[in-house]
Formats: structure tokens, C-alpha cells, sequence
């Protein structure tokens, strides 16, 4: 497991897909969600969104890609987008995007959100995720994981009380590819919470593994979609809304924004969103 330090201050061109997939995908938040990840998640999609978007958006379309966690399926549908001669921007949100690198003691650091909530522990020879696995009970290593949980963590809370320490180092939580294309920019957002530094921004909305049954109840959806829908553009704004299946098969909607308060739906991919139902009820202030 590659330590913490060491992904940050690795140079992007020797960074490999499998180092970002097992870095990323090793990491548990404070919500209990990992931030799981693989290449190519979309490679069957993209074609289809870059042919709709060429007939359907302005040449140069702004975009909206919400939960994007580590960002590796951001940099491949702006590539994809842009290879086919669309002049995209990206903005990619997340629920966590910043997080600090605290060097605790000598040659030790933690990974913590803004919080302090711990994330990774680096030690000399080794790095440590934070919580005890039931492996753990059986091999004894839970007393010396929580001893290290209690300590970093602790040494962390102290140091970051003073925010001009240098043992603070700002990092992002997504991969340096992401932050090195001058199309994207990445910020923490909230989807439940309307922004209105969003409204009538965008021209298409990217929700991926995100609005979902199994994490939001039908009226946090219905909030969170009718935000997205105050975020796009009139006429004929886009929403995609898609989940990568346990056999990595991708099921989803293609909405547009119609001349009314509701979605429509224009495409599905194999069954379609699950939430789908959710989304075509929603309705829409009147402008």
C-alpha cells in the first residue's frame, strides 16, 4: 500500500493508473464512503455523451461532474470530449476534495480531512489505515493500529490548532492528472445544499455513482435533483445520471431539461438510473 507522502510527492508521469486506483480506493471517509476508483469506468459511454453534446450543447459547453472522488473518470470524459472537438470545461465537486499531510514525529505523517478525522497513517516502514478490520481482532494488530489511531490523530488535532505550522502541507484528494489539466477545476460541494454560484451555469450535469438508493432516501434525492436542475442551462440542459454495478456494468439515464419544470428522459443505458422515477417526478421552480 503506497504511503501517503509518498503518492503526493511522486511526479505525475511516474504516477501509474494501478498506483492511483490503490491509493485512492484504500481510503474510508468520515461518512463511512470510500473514494473507489478504476480507469476506464465509462469507455462504453463517453462516444455516446460526446455525439449527443455536438448536436445538443454549444461547442464550447460547461460542465458540471458531481462526486467526483479520486476525478480519474473526470480526466478521461474531458479528454474524450475535447478528442472530439468539443471545447469543454470542467468544474468536479466532491464532498471532500481538501485534506491535510500533517507530519506527526519524525519521518511519520497522518492524512486527515479539514476536520482532523484521520484518513492514513505513514510510519518509517510502513503505512496504516486508521480502522481496526476483524482480521485485526484475530491477529492481535488491533491494539497497535488503535495505539497509533489515538496518538497520530491526537498530535495531529495539536498541530493543526496552529494553521501556519510547517508540519501542515494542503494536499487534494484527487489524482494529480485531474489538478494538471487547465480545463478542470475542482471544489468541495455539497449537492444537497443549493449553490448559487451554480444557477444557469452549466450546460451538462454528470452525476456518477452518486445518486443512488443505497446512500440517500427519495426526498434528499428529490432535493439534490432539483438543485442540478437550476443548474443548467435553458433550453435543453443535460443530466446523466449512472451507476457502475458490483460487474463493473454501467446502468443510466440521459435527461434533458425541457421547456417545462420536468425532466425528460432522452437515453438509457443498459436498465437505466435506478432512480430514474425520482428524477422525471421532480419538479422545478418557475422561473
Amino acid at each position: 500500500m503506497l504511503a501517503a507522502k509518498t503518492f503526493f510527492e511522486t511526479p505525475l508521469e511516474q504516477l501509474t493508473p494501478r498506483m492511483e486506483e490503490d491509493f485512492f480506493t484504500s481510503l474510508m471517509t468520515r461518512n463511512k464512503t470510500y473514494k473507489t476508483t478504476f480507469h476506464d469506468r465509462f469507455s462504453d459511454i463517453n462516444p455516446y455523451l460526446l455525439d449527443y453534446l455536438l448536436h445538443h450543447s454549444p461547442s464550447a459547453p460547461k460542465a458540471l461532474d458531481v462526486g467526483v472522488s479520486s476525478g480519474i473518470s473526470t480526466v478521461e470524459l474531458y479528454d474524450d470530449l475535447r478528442q472530439g472537438g468539443l471545447e469543454v470545461e470542467i468544474v468536479g465537486t466532491d464532498i471532500l476534495v481538501d485534506a491535510f499531510l500533517v507530519k506527526v514525529f519524525p519521518r511519520c505523517h497522518a492524512l486527515v480531512e479539514p476536520s482532523g478525522f484521520p484518513l492514513r497513517f505513514d510510519l518509517p516502514l510502513v503505512t496504516m489505515k486508521p480502522w481496526v478490520t476483524r482480521r485485526d481482532y484475530y491477529s492481535g494488530f488491533f491494539i497497535l493500529r488503535k495505539f497509533v489511531n489515538t496518538l497520530f490523530t491526537h498530535r495531529a488535532h495539536q498541530i493543526l490548532r496552529n494553521p501556519g505550522d510547517a508540519r501542515i502541507s494542503e494536499v487534494k484528494l484527487v489524482a494529480p492528472r485531474v489538478l494538471a489539466k487547465a480545463g478542470i477545476s475542482v471544489c468541495t460541494d455539497d449537492i444537497s445544499r443549493y449553490n448559487n454560484t451554480f444557477e444557469a451555469r452549466f450546460d451538462f450535469v454528470r452525476a456518477a455513482n452518486v445518486l443512488n438508493q443505497g446512500y440517500f432516501p427519495p426526498t434528499v434525492l428529490s432535493t439534490m435533483i432539483a438543485n442540478i436542475g437550476r443548474y443548467l442551462r435553458k433550453p435543453h440542459g443535460s443530466l446523466f445520471v449512472v451507476r457502475t454495478h458490483e460487474n463493473r456494468a454501467n446502468h443510466g439515464t440521459l435527461f434533458r431539461r425541457g421547456d417545462g419544470q420536468h425532466f425528460e428522459a432522452v437515453h438509457r443505458f443498459g436498465s437505466g438510473s435506478e432512480i430514474e422515477d425520482v428524477v422525471l417526478r421532480v419538479e422545478m421552480p418557475a422561473e
